[in-house]
């Protein structure tokens, strides 16, 4: 009997203590965990979704799924969960057990090398573990896949190789939670801090905050800007890291909403200030946001824009060393806004333009503080009148750095010109003239729709802005992109491009101390043509003759809306408004010899036109009816060729420069007296293409091209100056390209011969390189093709037996098409920003324009019946484009739209 009670009281023990034991292991499962306790200190950012299905369903409503399907990770993971799926018990697939759960993911930097990421996913029932239990069997089972299991510091480790890709993952469960990753070593960091009881949450700052309780919220997004450089120093070149890392210490962290709508993406919340010694933010001391007053300076060519909204700028120039006791003076008079510009360029190998803008308290005393500063360092100081204002040259080293701090560094020299209340500076004086020509045109954010519509749905106020135009800024990606990153980025291209714009923004909450902050991703509304061919004829205008030139693009002398004008058979010039009415008439003796130019001229400022018959110079207004003095009536025996227009002070005092098939030049100003030096100039021989000006340190250059391959560099008087001509030693057929510098030594000039040689030379007539593009026979020619709206930009076209290659400014092939006839093709370049860009290809012996996108992808799937080249216009609030060509009698009007 003692026995049995012996035995029955240990049994009773060994069950209670198995009771107990299971009791505490299931009560230990069920104890909830704050997932952000586990992530690790290093994440870059983290995103907290509840519904991933419903993320999915209206992405792919807003199409921007179809955008981020495209991303090579994204491929991937898509991958591997179609495997999984693929041996998922029954018919409860990873999907629905993934929907409606609290989900996080957080993105790592590991090893400075490459990007992983964590998933942290609940099993909240019992019928999930079961489901859990069955596919972690399933995979074991599965040809697929091979798994292992290890202890580590007492959790179970699995890593599971898929042997059909090569990837792999390795996850534990804690509490009911599983933890993934494809890094077993960020896996083993969360165990540790797992180990280590109750680690603090990487977002105990937002411990209160859940944006995903209001409706339309998709995401939590936790961001840590002090690993955000080590994340973005993956992809940008060790070059911009420390500006990088010092604008990322404007703030510690942050939490964001995510929010999307159609082509929208929305990240809005807050970002606790980085407060550690030297940091962005303590250095700014920043106060009220301010609003962003420049936007009718900048230029729609804009690519990338860093602006600070402070009420005292000269906070940025803290920890500045000894400066000048000038820009001391000037730096106490700048307010409100400080921004550094970078401008479009059109190859990688292009350094891109900067300006820097700031505004000034008082902009007459900011005036004479630049003379004086120029004067100090300067014997004779460089002046120059442009228009209504004046750019000065200032000689002092990084003097934007020395106004406005660190993030401003890197001008050798600086020019400025005092626009209303705001100082504007740049490397180069021809960046300036390039910005007031733009803002006289009205070129500028203020004015372009696409700009404004982005503007209304950014923050109107704050203290850091930062703007990206993806359009604008794919070569300055490209050249600050690390090279080994290079390809990815190119394979996103299309990604890339079709997200336009970007802006991120924060501005100081005041009685909060934290900053608002906001992102704004935004891609154009597409509107599909129409037509099932992609073209939509808007209308047809029949003339009484047939029409013998291509439709000149011109604008309408008072309201600037963007028209045509023609000449018929009779050599009557018809202008036809926007509206596809006639507009005024002018009947000449003759053809024209050149396009249709206009200048702002007289009293009034309205727009008049210039051309050249014959031997005739002539000018009309408005109504047709000659200017006075016009026309200008040049020998019988001379035979025009070229008109080009010069206004070299921008005051309105032109010159015209025309010249004949024997190589003579003469120059006129408006009045019709001959200028000295030009009683003709003799060449001796034909010009390849209209005489080009450029103005370098104070200097006027008339380049002439001749088609025996000479160069000449010309002064105002017709010298020419030391150095030239220069003798390619073989044919051209086109013009130059220039890239002005400073000085005649840095100005880069580029030629492209007949045969592929491409030629660069500075203005001191030294050759600096020679590259021969690849030519497939002695048949394959060579032309240089400006871009139609203002020539910053040009492609290079090689013909040859009916084949039309195009390259761009790298020498890249961009595509290639081949025609029916070997007679040369008119080839023209129409350019929009670096994104919309069209090719417009014409054979004139069946009549056919073909158009191609910049993919060289043929527009509208058929050609165009006309054998003149064509006119196109942009609308950047429509993103579509209107055509004009001529066929026969009419003039036609189409409208279509470029697929992406």
């Amino acid at each position: 009997m003692p026995k049995r009670l012996v035995l029955i009281f240990v049994g009773f023990v060994i069950l209670a203590s198995l009771i107990f034991y299971g009791f505490n292991r299931w009560k230990a499962s069920q104890e909830k965990v704050d997932l952000w306790t586990l992530v690790p200190e290093d994440a870059a950012l983290v995103v907290e979704t509840n519904n991933h299905q419903q993320l999915l369903e209206h992405l792919r409503e807003t199409n921007l799924w179809e955008s981020v399907a495209m991303l090579p990770a994204t491929a991937s993971l898509s991958d591997n969960l179609t495997y999984l799926d693929s041996v998922a018990p029954g018919n409860q697939r990873l999907d629905r057990f993934l929907n409606e759960k609290h989900i996080l993911t957080s993105l790592h930097v590991e090893g400075g090398a490459e990007t992983r990421f964590v998933f942290y996913v609940p099993v909240n029932s019992v019928g999930e573990l079961r489901f859990m239990r069955t596919l972690a069997e399933n995979i074991n089972k599965s040809d697929t896949y091979e798994q292992r299991t290890r202890d580590y510091q007492g959790h179970l480790l699995t890593s599971v190789a898929n042997k059909r890709n090569g990837s792999s993952f390795t996850y534990f469960t804690f509490h009911n939670n599983i933890i993934l990753s494809s890094s077993p070593a960020l896996v083993e960091e969360i165990v540790r801090r797992a180990s280590r009881g109750t680690p603090a949450s990487v977002a105990a700052d937002f411990s209160n905050v859940n944006y995903l309780s209001q409706p339309d919220v998709y995401a939590n997004v936790f961001v840590n800007y002090r690993a955000l450089p080590d994340l973005l120093g993956l992809f940008l070149e060790k070059d911009l890291m420390p500006q990088v890392r010092y604008l990322s210490s404007l703030c510690q962290s942050g939490m964001l909403e995510l929010k999307l709508r159609q082509n929208r993406i929305f990240l809005n919340g807050f970002s606790v200030p980085e407060r550690l010694k030297n940091s962005l933010h303590n250095t700014m001391q920043p106060q009220k946001p301010q609003p962003l007053g420049i936007r009718g300076y900048l230029p729609n060519n804009t690519a990338m824009m860093l602006h600070f909204g402070l009420q005292d700028v000269s906070k940025l120039r803290q920890g500045q060393g000894p400066t000048l006791v000038l820009a001391d003076s000037l730096s106490r008079g700048l307010s409100k806004e400080a921004a550094v510009v970078y401008l479009e360029s059109n190859s990688i190998a292009q350094s891109p333009e900067k300006l820097i803008y700031t505004h000034t308290v008082n902009p007459a005393r900011a005036q004479r503080l630049l003379s004086n500063l120029a004067a100090s360092q300067q014997e004779k100081p460089y002046i120059e009148k442009y228009g209504k204002y004046t750019i000065q040259l200032l000689d002092v080293p990084n003097l934007p750095e020395q106004l406005l701090g660190r993030v401003f560094k890197g001008f050798e020299q600086t020019y400025a010109v005092q626009l209303d209340d705001y100082l504007v500076m740049a490397e180069e004086a021809v960046t300036l003239r390039h910005l007031l020509d733009d803002i006289a045109k009205g070129e500028t954010w203020s004015e372009s729709g696409v700009q404004k519509a982005f503007l209304e749905e950014a923050q109107h106020e704050a203290n850091l802005s930062f703007f990206l135009s993806n359009a604008n800024a794919w070569y300055l990606l490209n050249r600050y992109t690390r090279e080994d990153e290079r390809e990815d980025l190119l394979q996103n291209a299309t990604l890339i491009k079709r997200f336009a714009q970007v802006g991120l923004q924060f501005s100081l909450v005041e009685n909060d101390g934290r900053y608002y902050t906001s992102l704004v991703i935004r891609r154009p509304d597409q509107i599909k043509p129409d037509s099932q061919d992609g073209f939509e004829e808007v209308e047809s205008i029949a003339l009484n003759n047939r029409i013998d030139t291509q439709p000149f693009p011109v604008q309408n002398a008072v309201t600037r809306a963007r028209e045509v004008v023609v000449q018929d058979s009779a050599n009557v010039l018809i202008n036809i408004t926007d509206q596809g009415r006639r507009g005024w008439t002018d009947s000449l003796s003759t053809a024209l010899r050149s396009d249709i130019k206009q200048i702002e001229y007289g009293a009034d400022k309205k727009l008049r036109y210039l051309f050249i018959t014959g031997n005739r110079i002539h000018a009309i207004n408005n109504q047709g009816a000659p200017l006075v003095n016009f026309p200008f009536n040049l020998p019988d025996t001379v035979d025009l060729q070229h008109l080009a227009v010069f206004d070299y002070e921008k005051d309105g005092n032109y010159r015209l420069l025309v010249d004949d098939s024997y190589g003579n030049l003469y120059m006129f100003n408006m009045q019709g007296a001959a200028v000295q030096g030009w009683q003709p100039r003799r060449m001796d021989y034909r010009l390849s293409a209209s005489p080009q000006h450029v103005r370098v340190g104070g200097q006027d250059v008339v380049l002439v091209s001749l088609q025996n391959g000479y160069i000449y560099a010309l002064s105002r008087t017709g010298d020419t100056y030391p150095g030239f001509p220069i003798d390619l030693k073989v044919p051209l057929t086109s013009g130059l390209t220039v890239k002005a510098g400073a000085d005649l030594r840095r100005t880069e000039v580029t030629a492209v011969t007949r045969y592929g040689n491409v030629i660069t030379f500075n203005l001191q007539g030294r050759v600096l390189q020679q590259q021969q593009l690849h030519r497939p026979s002695k048949r394959a020619m060579f032309d240089l093709v400006p871009e139609s709206s203002n020539g910053r930009s040009a492609v290079i076209v090689r013909q040859e037996m009916g084949k039309v290659a195009i390259f761009d400014q790298d020498l890249k092939e961009l595509f290639e098409k081949r025609y029916v006839t070997s007679a040369p093709k008119i080839v023209q370049y129409f350019r929009f920003g670096s994104v919309n860009r069209i090719y417009a290809i014409t054979e004139t012996g069946p009549g056919k324009t073909y158009l191609y996108d910049a993919n060289g992808r043929l527009i509208g799937g058929r050609s165009l019946e006309t054998n003149n080249p064509v006119t196109i216009y942009y609308n950047d609030i429509t993103h579509d484009y209107t055509l004009y060509y001529t066929s026969g009698k009419e003039l036609k009007k189409l409208r279509f739209r470029v697929g992406e």
